[in-house]
């Protein structure tokens, strides 16, 4: 939290896969928490935010959008074009979206731009993400809104399509790091989607 402060983020989601443990550790901060799981599926992750109860791995990307939607959540399709564990362009199109990640620093820059294309061409909202699995990492991508007072506030702002977007792109020496990363664990898993 303290790094998010002193890079001058005012909220936070995170996005832990399957549960909402994070959320729930987060209390006692002046900063806005949005209740929020990646969700993983065979196709890859979907995002979940403002859900207040853990969601556990889903058998496919349309059972999780509906149980979101179920819950009063946005479903938003995380870094769609990513190899690894972005859902794919029919899932995208073939599902109730409340918004694309159009912008995740640990995804190509090619493939954020695509997403964001893709945003445009349904007339879904954008958001962009982080993806921090290092401290060091927390805002290298984020989503801009005007001043909020809660995370229902932030989201109506999101379903409104009143974001813009900020931070970077993965580059090209974290994408080595990154394909070697994945394939090793994409190994470990047995050659199985996360």
């Amino acid at each position: 939290m303290n790094t998010a402060k002193s890079r001058g983020l005012k909220g936070l989601a995170f996005m832990d896969h399957n549960t909402l443990d994070a959320y729930w550790e987060a209390d006692g901060t002046d900063l806005i928490i949005v209740p929020a799981v990646e969700v993983s599926t065979p196709q890859g992750h979907v995002g979940a935010l403002g859900i207040c109860e853990s969601m556990g791995r889903q058998p496919d990307v349309g059972t999780a959008v509906t149980r979101i939607l179920d819950l009063d959540g946005l479903p938003v399709a995380l870094h769609p074009y990513r190899f690894w564990s972005g859902i794919g362009e029919s899932e995208v199109r073939n599902n109730r979206w409340g918004a694309i990640e159009a912008l995740n620093a640990r995804t190509g820059y090619r493939d954020n731009l695509r997403a964001g294309e893709l945003a445009k061409e349904l007339a879904l909202p954008v958001i962009g993400g982080s993806d921090a699995h290092r401290v060091e990492q927390v805002g290298a991508a984020y989503t801009v809104v005007r001043r909020v007072n809660s995370w229902e506030e932030l989201l109506e702002e999101v379903k409104k399509g009143k974001t813009t977007l900020g931070g970077s792109h993965r580059s090209s020496t974290d994408t080595l790091r990154y394909v070697k990363k994945s394939v090793s664990e994409w190994a470990g898993r047995g050659f199985s989607r996360m």
